[in-house]
């Protein structure tokens, strides 16, 4: 719920509120995922190394601070672009830590069934997404701050939640290597198997091209194409993750019929390129909400798919860091993607930043269908 929250309420922020061009915009959102691209892999190999419970108890605390910081500066009416970058900055590292460590706990609670856990794991996410989005919505008609208040209250309460869960078994006892070595043992795992690379690869395309213009071009086409706030912000992310939602509770009860997974990745991606292509006409604001679902029921796919081949192939010693490296292609590749969408949109306009990047997601799909298995691999667990 509090990233859903932040979502919507930190391109308000950006685009209605301080009124930034594309380009800025692009900026903004690169500050909140830039830290992925530092901290994911290091909060990775923390994971593997140490109590996962504890450090996401931890995290969930100091999560709660950056929006209480925020409050006070939004309450001596001092927000400004080079805060809400810092403010980014903050929340985005204190999350890259906390997801990979997330993840790691997944299996360790699942049961026998991980496939379906990893898709209820990732619907039940989203429909707290959701909700936070919806609360957002509300942005222009009751201020930042009482949104802000509710997204601090909420994530530290996620601590409770952590504070229950089961003691995960201690790890045998080691010698690690050095952080750069454990890192690169991570990467090479992962560039090893021909069911993990492909996978990795397709992710880090849609962190590119399709989270990069999510982020950074569709709030500047609602303000200008459909002269929306942030209620119509909300609108085309409720849309969006309501078809995530959708499908990730489509195959939490089709989990183990399945085994075909990497062929269900590489369709959903394919799909998102065409929807880009689509919602560069502008349709009206109606249809660009139909599109921006069916766009949603491929991301679900995508995300619960991809999470359960590498939760069931990556070996336990490695789970975080090989999780890490999912997350890093959203997490890392958006910044990236919004940084390139922003410029693209400043320069060449709104319509060629959503075209260029489906054009150039086709051709890293066609790349990884010459060059792995994915289209012929199973997966079971």
């Amino acid at each position: 719920m509090p990233l859903g929250i932040q979502q919507v309420l930190f391109a308000w922020l950006a685009a209605i509120v301080l009124h930034m061009d594309a380009f800025a915009v692009g900026i903004a959102q690169v500050a909140l995922m830039a830290p992925s691209i530092l901290f994911l892999p290091l909060g990775g190999l923390v994971a593997d190394r140490g109590d996962a419970r504890r450090l996401l108890l931890r995290y969930h605390l100091l999560y709660a601070v950056p929006p209480l910081v925020l409050i006070g500066v939004l309450s001596m009416g001092g927000l400004s672009y080079p805060l809400l970058i810092a403010y980014g900055l903050a929340a985005g590292s204190i999350g890259a830590f906390a997801v990979p460590t997330r993840d790691a706990l997944l299996p360790m609670v699942a049961g026998p069934n991980l496939p379906r856990a990893v898709a209820l794991a990732t619907a039940l996410q989203f429909i707290g997404q959701l909700l936070g989005i919806a609360a957002a919505s509300e942005a222009d008609r009751i201020g930042a701050v009482p949104l802000l208040i509710a997204q601090s209250a909420l994530v530290a309460a996620g601590a409770i939640a952590v504070w229950r869960l089961p003691k995960p078994s201690p790890h045998p006892p080691v010698v690690h290597p050095s952080f750069w070595r454990s890192i690169g043992d991570g990467i090479a795992e992962a560039a090893r198997s021909e069911q993990m690379w492909p996978v990795l690869l397709l992710n880090f395309g849609v962190g590119v091209f399709y989270v990069g213009p999510f982020m950074a071009v569709l709030p500047i086409v609602v303000r200008d194409v459909y002269h929306g706030g942030a209620a119509e912000i909300a609108y085309i992310n409720l849309a969006f993750w309501a078809g995530t939602i959708v499908a990730a509770f489509a195959f939490a009860g089709l989990a183990r019929r399945l085994s075909l997974r990497g062929r269900l990745v590489v369709s959903a991606v394919s799909v998102g390129a065409v929807i880009l292509g689509l919602m560069a006409l502008q349709p009206p604001f109606l249809a660009f909400n139909a599109l921006c679902f069916i766009w949603g029921l491929g991301a679900g796919i995508t995300l619960t798919q991809g999470r359960t081949i590498l939760q069931i192939v990556a070996p336990p010693t490695h789970r975080a860091r090989v999780m890490a490296l999912f997350q890093l292609g959203l997490g890392g590749g958006g910044p990236i993607g919004a940084f390139i969408a922003g410029s693209l949109a400043a320069v060449l306009g709104l319509k060629l930043a959503m075209v260029l990047p489906a054009i150039a997601m086709t051709v890293l799909i066609g790349a990884v269908l010459v060059f792995s298995r994915i289209w012929s691999m199973r997966t079971v667990e």
